[in-house]
């Protein structure tokens, strides 16, 4: 009976300090997003310090700056419009920080090329984001599924 606890001990820590789970990010380009052309979308883990870093950078410095586009684990994707894809990004704490950076060609505000994953989404295992024509926001899997179906 010692050994049976022993062992669901042991196992029990193993699957605490065992691999991080992974998200899965889904991604809809709507058809009208950039007038169809090619989007680059980051999908970027982040811890505080680096999210403060990204936050403070401007649009273009996000594209050309060696410390984000050398960190390990970047996922880059090229979207066209009405595209939709799943990055699986690795969760590299308890939650879900991620950085999601569109290249957003008529854009004026940088803030709205930016979405931090990780203030209400940390323990979700399936993200839904849909890239606008002028925004990019999360939204429900109803909602995606919708968008899905009216393509």
């Amino acid at each position: 009976m010692r050994y049976l606890l022993i062992c669901i001990l042991a196992l029990g820590m193993v699957a605490c300090f065992g691999p991080r789970p992974f998200s899965n990010v889904h991604f809809l380009s709507l058809p009208e997003t950039n007038q169809g052309r090619a989007l680059p979308v980051h999908v970027i883990p982040v811890d505080e310090s680096l999210r403060v870093k990204l936050e403070r950078m401007t649009a273009e410095d996000w594209f050309i700056s060696d410390d984000v586009n050398t960190l390990t684990g970047i996922q880059k994707r090229v979207l066209r419009g009405a595209q939709n894809e799943v990055v699986q990004a690795e969760r590299r704490n308890d939650r879900n920080d991620f950085m999601v950076i569109v290249d957003f060609a008529d854009v004026e505000g940088a803030d709205q090329q930016k979405l931090v994953l990780g203030d209400k989404h940390y323990r979700a295992k399936d993200i839904y984001v849909l890239v606008e024509r002028d925004r990019i926001r999360v939204v429900s899997k109803s909602v995606y599924d919708d968008y899905l179906r009216s393509r």
